[in-house]
């Protein structure tokens, strides 16, 4: 056991002793010039992106590759391509320059004026259905804050407020909310059937899984939640549409392929809201009685910008706590 503890007293040592050569030595641009190097597999390609010359960009990263004791690059026919190391360092060189960038735009946005700059991720739901909406009339009562809107999927985002890349989240309501976290309600959502304006089915008062058999689907990708929807929905048919040339979780391409043939798809209600009450979309009146987790703001209980407060307490105030309102508007009869 003591020649084991032995063993990693050496390598904690070199760790500190790499950590205060590269604190001293390593200038920023040389890691924006390993990551250009690494996206571009070229040197000459990523020196022009930062403006020098391919002899200054091959001796930078020369002296990086001294400074760290280890090969960043396996150099090729075509140009190069990062060791296995440099693929594991990239993650975090990333990250570090991200956290850069966001202190720059945050500096910018203090001499411009503000007083404070909040970064809020959320998903796709959340800003249709609800943050999309009420973010303007939040700015306006405070226009001292600036509001960074990140999009992304629930998982990428709960990472994200962890990190604390990001001071606030609208996600759905997780099964375990973590130790020092709160989570607010902010609406309640269901799953909704969608087709475009022309859809013959949608003057129907009343539509069965079975109706839904000959359609042309769009399909979500599985291991998602509409995509399970989509199969419970067909349980008691014993079998499954076999008319799906589509599968896209991209709500653009969604909107368009709806708009323009007779397909139809499961969605949430957040999702497509403002585009059935555009009368871009129709839901068709199809009984599916599951609703989704609601989606509210997950936030640090204890939060570090006092903005976060503010905007929370905005939110929680405006919170649409059901859909009776919503469902009324998307009523296609």
């Amino acid at each position: 056991m003591q020649s084991t503890n032995t063993l990693h007293l050496p390598n904690l040592g070199r760790s500190s002793a790499l950590l205060n050569r590269l604190l001293a030595r390593t200038r920023l641009r040389q890691l924006q010039l390993l990551i250009l190097i690494a996206d571009l597999g070229s040197i000459q390609r990523a020196a022009e992106v930062v403006g020098q010359t391919q002899s200054s960009a091959t001796k930078a990263l020369s002296e990086l590759e001294r400074m760290v004791g280890l090969p960043l690059f396996e150099r090729h026919a075509r140009g190069v391509r990062p060791t296995l190391i440099c693929r594991d360092l990239l993650p975090l060189l990333r990250s570090m320059l991200g956290s850069l960038t966001g202190c720059a735009e945050m500096l910018a946005a203090a001499a411009e004026g503000a007083q404070g700059v909040l970064s809020v991720g959320a998903i796709t739901g959340a800003l249709s259905g609800f943050l999309g909406r009420e973010l303007a009339p939040f700015l306006q009562q405070h226009p001292q804050l600036r509001v960074e809107v990140v999009e992304d999927s629930h998982h990428a985002l709960l990472a994200a407020l962890a990190a604390r890349t990001l001071d606030m989240v609208l996600v759905r309501e997780p099964a375990v909310v973590a130790s020092g976290m709160r989570f607010v309600p902010l609406l309640q959502d269901q799953v909704v059937a969608v087709a475009g304006p022309g859809h013959p089915l949608h003057h129907k008062r009343v539509v069965h899984a079975n109706q839904m058999l000959e359609q042309q689907w769009v399909l979500a990708p599985l291991s998602t939640q509409m995509h399970e929807a989509f199969e419970r929905l067909f349980e008691s048919c014993a079998q499954l549409p076999q008319h799906s040339p589509l599968i896209t979780r991209s709500l653009p391409m969604l909107l368009e392929y709806l708009r323009t043939t007779n397909a139809v798809a499961l969605t949430p209600l957040s999702v497509v809201q403002p585009f059935v009450q555009a009368g871009w979309l129709r839901v068709l009146a199809l009984q599916f009685p599951p609703t989704l987790a609601a989606i509210g703001l997950l936030v640090p209980e204890t939060p570090e910008k006092h903005g976060v407060n503010l905007l929370a307490e905005f939110l929680a105030q405006v919170a649409v706590k059901s859909l009776p309102s919503h469902s009324q508007q998307a009523d296609p009869r």
